[in-house]
């Protein structure tokens, strides 16, 4: 070969080679490229897991870069593009064949995870609601029956679990701060808010909206998430807080007012009971319990109710020993009790407006409060010839409503004997057959006194002739009973006012009021009867 054929021939050289190098290689890389995404893209365990890969081709050469959640990804993306890349290069797409050509993989990936997910917990007490996302359904699992266990041991009850969004988070490295950092129940509201892996940071609900959200934005919670499932509960638990601090301020209210005061004055055969108490529960257990000990003597009811009286007392137990001892020269007595404290004697035999119990009484108790009722008491025990001051009486009545199997008697008596003795007389005319419900026949002692209940007892009404036709009967102490067959439109609201049958003096209103559970109850009974059809 001479010179110039090889100049020739090392020129020809030289322009494959360039033309390999400008053309063909360029080429190469871009089908390499795209044929190595695609084949990861197939991978299903690397599903929607390479949105911070970075892959590119030198020759035949793959580099890989940027950034993956796992180690198992990082290996699982190498050995993809090492082994399972397949794409067309000039000698084997002559050939009509596919094979690998990547030459060589330099993996410069980087492990870094998503953040954890987070979890809220917001309390109103002992119970409270668990919120937040986690990466899997093993970790919110987890997680939820952990918070409710560290919750649940000290008292307190935690509902929900957090949502899944395996996407957008990494399960946490570690639990341990947050498991063990589970907040104790308390009697305030809490809100409480964690990244999983991380303590748990106390919320003030009082706070912005907009405060708390950049707040929560730092432990991992989206704007979407705020709005849909934390917000809800936000308000539920800023609710619970303003309930709270009113019952609070009620409550130190209540506790700052003076506590409730009964004098019991006796005087021969009758009794006067003057106070006053928080509500009409405590003065309605006092007086039942002064007319079944005090009984036969008569009582007088002077006890008022007022709200200015510190609730939640009681006073103690009434017995005989508040009355005159049987060799006491004088049947007159005088007592004071305050809720809370025990009955203590008072000298009744002063001058004046002397305050004889002023010395008994506790620092929180004002003597002002007491001294009205005191001076009066006083002034009726040493008066013997001054006649009580009567408080306006009410009329004493009983009703007896006959349905279904049923003898229901209700009304208001001021003496425990006529009591004892209508609902004996009714057991001895209706059981065993019938059912005898006597507790809504009520001891009131601002009734008037029954003077002879012989004749009401003796005349109770006749059962009804059917099972489908009931009786409701009125009667005051001494008088016969006014029967009324039972009707639809008696049982409604008024239906005893328009009945025009009630005994003379008595109140429609005060009638239905005092026997409300027998007309309740005989409406229901009357409501499932069958309807009468006409016959032809």
């Amino acid at each position: 070969m001479n010179r110039a054929r090889w100049i020739t021939s090392v020129v020809t050289l030289s322009a494959l080679w360039l033309l390999g190098a400008l053309v063909l290689a360029p080429r190469v890389q871009i089908a390499l490229e795209t044929a190595a995404r695609e084949t990861l893209e197939r991978q299903p365990v690397l599903a929607r897991r390479l949105d911070r890969l970075q892959l590119a081709f030198d020759g035949q050469q793959a580099r890989l870069s940027g950034a993956v959640r796992t180690a198992q990804d990082r290996s699982a993306i190498e050995q993809t593009v090492r082994d399972l890349v397949r794409a067309p290069t000039p000698l084997a797409a002559s050939l009509g064949l596919r094979l690998n050509p990547v030459s060589a993989v330099h993996n410069e990936i980087e492990v870094v995870p998503l953040p954890p997910g987070w979890l809220l917990l917001a309390a109103t007490g002992l119970r409270a609601r668990l919120l937040g996302t986690a990466a899997s359904e093993f970790e919110a699992r987890d997680l939820a029956r952990s918070v409710q266990e560290g919750w649940g041991t000290r008292g307190g009850v935690v509902q929900g679990m957090p949502l899944i969004d395996g996407e957008n988070h990494d399960e946490a490295a570690s639990v341990t701060a947050t498991l063990r950092g589970v907040p104790a129940p308390q009697s305030k509201a809490q809100l409480v808010l964690t990244r999983i892996g991380q303590p748990w940071k106390s919320l003030t609900p009082e706070q912005s909206d907009a405060a708390l959200l950049a707040e929560a934005r730092l432990h991992g919670v989206t704007e979407a998430e705020w709005q849909t499932h934390v917000l809800p509960v936000l308000q539920e638990v800023r609710e619970a807080t303003r309930a709270q601090q009113a019952a609070e301020v009620e409550e130190h209210r209540r506790a700052a007012l003076p506590r409730g005061h009964v004098f019991i004055a006796t005087r021969g055969q009758e009794i006067t009971l003057r106070g006053e108490v928080a509500d009409a529960a405590v003065k309605g257990a006092l007086l039942d319990e002064a007319l079944a000990v005090f009984a036969p003597r008569r009582v007088h009811d002077e006890v008022r109710v007022s709200p200015q009286r510190r609730p939640g007392g009681e006073f103690a137990s009434v017995s005989t020993a508040l009355l005159p001892a049987k060799d006491a020269g004088q049947e007159k007595t005088l007592y004071l009790g305050l809720d809370g404290g025990a009955w203590k004697p008072v000298d009744w035999q002063v001058a004046g407006e002397a305050q004889p119990w002023k010395k008994d009484l506790p620092a929180d108790v004002d003597a002002t409060l007491l001294r009205k009722d005191s001076n009066e008491l006083i002034a009726w025990l040493q008066g013997a010839d001054k006649p009580l001051a009567q408080s306006p009486t009410r009329q004493a009545f009983i009703t007896l409503a006959v349905f279904g199997g049923k003898a229901m008697l209700c009304g208001q008596v001021a003496e425990e004997s006529a009591r004892s003795q209508i609902i004996a007389a009714a057991r001895r005319a209706y059981a065993p057959r019938m059912l005898v419900l006597h507790d809504e026949l009520r001891l009131d002692a601002g009734c008037q006194p029954a003077s002879d209940i012989l004749h009401t007892v003796k005349s109770l009404p006749q059962t009804p002739a059917s099972a489908t036709q009931g009786i409701f009967a009125i009667a005051t102490p001494g008088s016969p009973w006014v029967v009324l067959p039972v009707t639809r439109d008696l049982v409604e609201a008024g239906g005893l006012a328009r009945s025009k049958r009630l005994p003379k003096g008595l109140s429609a209103m005060r009638v239905e009021e005092r026997s409300l559970e027998a007309i309740e109850q005989l409406r229901d009974w009357i409501s499932h009867l069958p309807t009468p059809t006409s016959t032809p």
